[in-house]
């Protein structure tokens, strides 16, 4: 951006001190500065990388000779485990999303934070003690054991009687919390708070990308939080989900794991895909070619990527047409990924590459992609699959793809934004002498793993017999992650001896395309002393536009400096809206967290009634931190408000949590003799349908509540939420009763009916009581008058009254004809 006049220096000037946090730890323990928590992720995932790290060079070095003693069985168990968990859940995910997403996007779209700050500082708080929940296993000695997939009966509580399985379902059920909230955050942050001007087809591809992670996230995780809560269930209730004998199947925690683990292969490399498609012009020199296609490719590898999971499966048994339309799938989306691919070359191509250090990782990373890739599709066919199946062919194909393919654009990405985080320049010459020694780390640590598989090595092999022929492969592999090692700390002793002595960088040291280089090295704290101006998707290479940002500046237009406040935009076309009133640093996200974690620690050690009490205390905070409104007058706005849609994607993980558990219900019911089983007695339907239809006619009164808030009539609104109150209220003590009545006749421990019977039930009474929780908050505020904020808590609560009447109906379906 050109340099601001004395107007516009005296504005961002007072733009610093409104969005100035407090300095010192406890301003970094309560900011709700995006850019401040992106680094608090980037360090945090960069621990837990060097644990992973370690973890697999302990593997490699117990591989490099046959009957190597270095660990035990047990230790080698524990250790492939958290390897995986902590590269899939703590590492790659938290790096790509928690970190590069947080700083980059509000910067991207022109935006000063994100839609929800205390709900992304919140976020971090529980990935970091979701991180040391599952950490302080290993120590102890109990670390979980059975794969980072974690397949039963392995993981039952008889094959596995300690709390290993346990630290591992409930850490995926806790750092899914983080991941699903950063994930709604992220999604209401592009549809609303893109600069004006910025319209869908003018949005970074980076921020395609992170879109379509955010929508993969809030789509994939429900089936994997609920697979983790039935196996908790079936090892600390007597459940039977996964219990042959009681009527259940082991084959359903593979469908739900997997229903997860294909998406999440594209939730982790597609923050790569956008990482390259901002790399690549910036150094090509050139747009990027064919960007309508490249956008539409991003959205359709995770829309695709639902459909593929049950390659993961040949080996189960699957019915031959079930294997063949999933094979299928499983060619099809190779289309998209090639879209992207041939759209990279062709934009390094056509365009004057120069081959600094950060273009260097993503042609490694083009090159690894394509290696990962071709060995994908060759487990579309069913034949190699099964022959290949749980070999270290699938480790090699894994890691070239997550590997090669995911961390490569994340460490591209560290050298090509380091400049605009820190304000100076990386060594280039050993940045790229980094980039070569983990380039040949990889191939040579990855690579042999594809011979040694077809030799028929299996994957997680603790030790090995000298007459097999694997050992010169297993020795190449072990020296390739020394070498890889090397690299990596290369790569970290650059940036830290950069970030001190470093000469500096200025603002645009790369010509970058995007507005992330129009702010200032490092940014300010509120990102644009003015609201840039956008008419293409490279702004920062449309010079009347940065020149206009300065007459802008001068004349007092699109500052906005009188609040701690953002602008807010319609959804397609990013028209202006309103202004935001933005709210700041906070000890209650913190103090949430803190409280979550005390649930799951007393869950893990069975204090049920203990980790309820903690679970009220994060209630309490939760409520706390809502306590100062951020608005207090009404506005008029042309487009739906931040809280509904907020709301509304957080519904769309509610919908995807219970049309798991109702696929459960339905799964277990078609692959069983008879249902009920055990010859139990179907509970009468006559009582439940009459109860869904009280809590469906709720939304009645829910509707006028919202009509009459929009129209500012606060009686009105007061009085029809009440009904509501006591129509829902009645609807779940009726339910309570007749469920603990139930439990007379059987348990969710009698047989899998039960359990999915109650579990279904139970899910749905706890999202009953959530609502009336709200309800109850909504009527004491609602009782000092109405504001803009509170006229968007009754419509946003009103919509989820709307959704869990539409649920009630499907859950209510399942006990109407259970036979």
């Amino acid at each position: 951006m050109a340099v601001l006049g004395t107007a516009g220096r005296a504005r961002a000037e007072r733009l610093r001190r409104v969005w100035a946090e407090r300095h010192g730890v406890l301003g970094w323990l309560t900011t709700t500065d995006h850019k401040r928590i992106g680094l608090l992720y980037l360090f945090t995932s960069l621990a837990f990388f060097l644990a992973g790290g370690v973890e697999a060079l302990l593997l490699r070095t117990q591989l490099v000779r046959p009957d190597n003693g270095l660990l035990s069985p047990s230790a080698y168990n524990q250790l492939f485990t958290m390897h995986g968990v902590t590269m899939i859940f703590l590492f790659v995910i938290p790096l790509s999303i928690g970190a590069f997403g947080n700083y980059l996007l509000p910067l991207m779209i022109g935006a000063r934070d994100l839609a929800f700050p205390r709900l992304n500082a919140f976020s971090y708080w529980v990935f970091v003690a979701a991180g040391l929940f599952v950490y302080v296993s290993l120590p102890l000695g109990s670390a979980p054991d059975a794969g980072w997939f974690d397949y039963v009966p392995l993981a039952d509580r008889e094959f596995s009687p300690g709390p290993n399985i346990d630290f591992y379902c409930l850490g995926i059920i806790f750092v899914g919390i983080s991941t699903t909230a950063t994930a709604v955050n992220f999604i209401v942050t592009v549809f609303k708070l893109r600069a004006p001007g910025m319209s869908l087809n003018r949005m970074p591809l980076f921020c395609f990308a992170m879109l379509a992670v955010s929508f993969a996230i809030v789509f994939a995780l429900p089936p994997l939080t609920v697979a983790a809560a039935f196996l908790e269930l079936d090892r600390q209730v007597g459940t039977h989900f996964y219990d042959i004998a009681g009527g259940g199947d082991p084959v359903l925690w593979q469908h739900l794991f997997w229903i997860f683990g294909h998406p999440e292969v594209y939730i982790i490399i597609l923050p790569a895909f956008g990482i390259a498609t901002s790399i690549i012009p910036a150094f090509a020199r050139r747009r990027m070619v064919a960007f309508p296609l490249v956008a539409l490719a991003e959205l359709l590898v995770a829309f695709i990527g639902f459909g593929v999971w049950a390659h993961h499966m040949f080996a189960v048994g699957l019915a031959t047409v079930t294997a063949v339309y999933f094979a299928a799938a499983s060619l099809i989306i190779v289309i998209p990924s090639a879209i992207q691919l041939f759209a990279w070359l062709t934009t390094l191509v056509t365009g004057r590459p120069q081959f600094a250090t950060p273009l260097l990782w993503i042609v490694g990373f083009i090159v690894f992609f394509i290696v990962g890739g071709l060995s994908g599709v060759m487990f579309a066919a069913i034949p190699f699959d099964q022959q290949a199946h749980d070999t270290y062919f699938v480790v090699a194909h894994f890691h070239f793809v997550i590997f090669g393919a995911a961390v490569f654009p994340l460490i591209g990405g560290l050298y090509y934004w380091f400049p605009k985080v820190t304000g100076r320049m990386y060594r280039e010459g050993l940045g790229k002498a980094s980039f070569w020694l983990a380039f040949a780390g990889t191939a040579l640590t990855f690579f042999p793993m594809h011979i040694v598989g077809l030799l028929g090595m299996p994957r997680r092999q603790y030790t090995y017999p000298p007459d097999l022929g694997w050992t010169g492969l297993n020795v190449l592999e072990t020296v390739g992650s020394y070498v890889l090692a090397a690299g990596l700390l290369l790569v970290a002793a650059n940036l830290a001896w950069s970030c001190i002595r470093g000469p500096a960088s200025g603002e645009d040291p790369f010509d970058g395309a995007t507005l992330e280089w129009a702010a200032s090295s490092p940014p300010a704290p509120y990102n644009f002393a003015v609201i840039p101006t956008v008419t293409s998707p490279y702004p920062m290479w449309d010079e009347r536009d940065r020149e206009q940002d300065v007459r802008n500046a001068e004349a007092g237009r699109l500052v906005l400096d009188q609040g701690h406040v953002t602008p807010a935009t319609t959804v397609v076309d990013g028209e202006w809206d309103e202004a935001l009133d933005m709210p700041s640093d906070s000890p209650w996200p913190l103090a949430a967290a803190a409280a979550l974690a005390l649930v799951f620690t007393f869950l893990l050690t069975g204090h049920w009634t203990t980790a309820l009490v903690f679970l009220g205390a994060a209630g309490a905070a939760a409520v706390a931190w809502h306590a100062r409104e951020a608005a207090a007058e009404l506005v008029t706005r042309r487009a739906l408000p931040n809280g509904w849609w907020g709301m509304a994607v957080f519904l769309a993980t509610e919908a995807a949590l219970f049309g798991s558990l109702i696929g459960s219900y339905s799964y277990l019911r078609f692959t069983s003799a008879d249902w009920p089983q055990g010859a139990i007695e179907p509970p009468s339907v006559a009582l439940p349908l009459a109860l869904t239809a009280v809590l469906v006619l709720s939304v009645v009164p829910m509707r006028a509540a919202e009509v009459a808030a929009r129209r500012q009539r606060t009686r009105a609104a007061l009085r029809w939420l009440a009904v509501a109150f006591a129509l829902q209220a009645g609807y779940l003590a009726v339910q309570i009763v007749s469920y603990v009545d139930e439990l007379g006749t059987f348990t969710p421990a009698t047989n899998a009916y039960g359990s999915i019977y109650f579990s279904l039930l139970g899910a749905h009474h706890a999202h009953v009581a959530l609502g009336l929780g709200l309800m109850a908050w909504l009527l004491v505020r609602l009782a000092g008058g109405l504001t803009e904020y509170r006229v968007t808590a009754v419509r946003a609560i009103a919509l989820y009254w709307y959704v869990v009447g539409a649920i009630a109906v499907f859950v209510v379906a399942t006990q109407v004809s259970p036979a």
